[in-house]
């Protein structure tokens, strides 16, 4: 029941989209009108990134979103009078298995919930640490009988035969690569970012590798909001705030308008601090999978590390290796000589025009 993975051919960024296109174009018809759950409700630029690349390829299909929730405002009463009869969207990313139970949990509600929809998980990584918990998601969505799960990369697709034999199950591009962020040329641009996780899904890290080219001038830092968009970020939670506390409000038609405002200020918020961060330097590092693509939809030479469990290198294989200028880190590979070589040729170039 699994789909074979995508062609193993060069592609350039304009193909993945087409491709991924095409893909949400054969599972959702003719419905025009979607629902689409689990909003990120908080300061992760990757989970944005995909988020509002999932916007963008629905908006450039002529598909429009009718209802949005985050997890914890979910109100199945508001989705069924709003999309009564339109494909239900899960959003992707990597939090599909059970080192992020929370979202799993959801999914799995949603599914048992909507037996009568036709539900899509969108392109996710699959990870599971407890074969029981594999086996509860696939006796779960096999008795589903028009649920589909997408994945973005081999060694996920493999896990899913393995893990998930009785879901159907296809390859698709990480949605983000559908977003087309705007970029900042007349900034002077210098130095090294380091974006580096700080949770479970760090491997051995980017900072080790890198440490040895860094300055004074450079950045080490992590996704999340600062200073005056942090206090921002609390304004626009409001709406959520009050629905949260008062679960009457998730569910009222005219009340979901405000929360619609407030899951697309957010998402500006996150998207517009990971711009300004990356187009402040001339070079990044780092060991998280939509850093390395916000890296390449910016043009930005960069550094890339593996997570914990692999994620990173197959979405690379499955899509990103042939799109712009990055060193993938291996055991033989000198991180900090190729990060310093192109950190002084902007230099020797300043010097050349003194």
């Amino acid at each position: 029941m699994i789909d074979r993975i995508g062609r193993s051919v060069p592609r350039t960024m304009d193909q993945l989209r087409e491709e991924t296109r095409d893909v949400f174009a054969s599972l959702l018809g003719t419905h025009r009108e979607v629902a689409l759950l689990d909003f990120p409700n908080h300061q992760n630029v990757g989970d944005a990134m995909i988020w509002r690349g999932e916007l963008d390829h629905l908006r450039a299909m002529g598909v429009r979103v009718r209802y949005s929730s985050d997890v914890q405002r979910f109100s199945p009463a508001l989705l069924q009078e709003l999309v009564p009869e339109g494909p239900i969207l899960l959003h992707g990313g990597g939090n599909f298995g059970d080192l992020w139970p929370q979202f799993q949990i959801f999914r799995e509600q949603v599914v048992q919930r909507f037996p009568k929809r036709k539900i899509v998980q969108l392109p996710q990584s699959i990870e599971f640490r407890d074969e029981a918990a594999a086996a509860r998601a696939n006796e779960i969505f096999a008795q589903h009988p028009d649920f589909h799960l997408l994945v973005r990369d081999r060694r996920s697709y493999e896990r899913a035969r393995a893990l998930l034999p009785d879901v159907q199950t296809s390859f698709c591009h990480d949605a983000a690569l559908g977003w087309q962020p705007s970029t900042e040329t007349s900034a002077r641009r210098q130095g090294i970012l380091v974006l580096a996780r700080r949770d479970h899904e760090r491997g051995a890290g980017i900072l080790p590798a890198v440490r040895a080219a860094l300055g004074p001038q450079d950045e080490v830092a992590d996704w999340g909001l600062r200073s005056l968009d942090k206090a921002l970020w609390q304004v626009s939670r409001m709406p959520l705030g009050l629905a949260r506390k008062f679960p009457g409000l998730g569910s009222s038609r005219s009340y979901y308008v405000l929360m619609k405002l407030s899951y697309a200020a957010l998402n500006r918020l996150n998207l517009r601090d990971g711009q300004r961060l990356f187009n402040a330097r001339a070079l990044i590092a780092t060991d998280r999978l939509h850093a390395h693509v916000l890296a390449l939809l910016l043009g930005k030479p960069h550094v890339v590390a593996d997570n914990s469990y692999g994620k990173i290198a197959g979405v690379i294989e499955a899509s990103t290796k042939d799109l712009g200028e990055f060193l993938f880190i291996d055991d033989e590979s000198d991180a900090a000589a190729w990060l310093q070589a192109r950190k002084s040729a902007p230099e020797r170039a300043e010097r050349g025009r003194a």
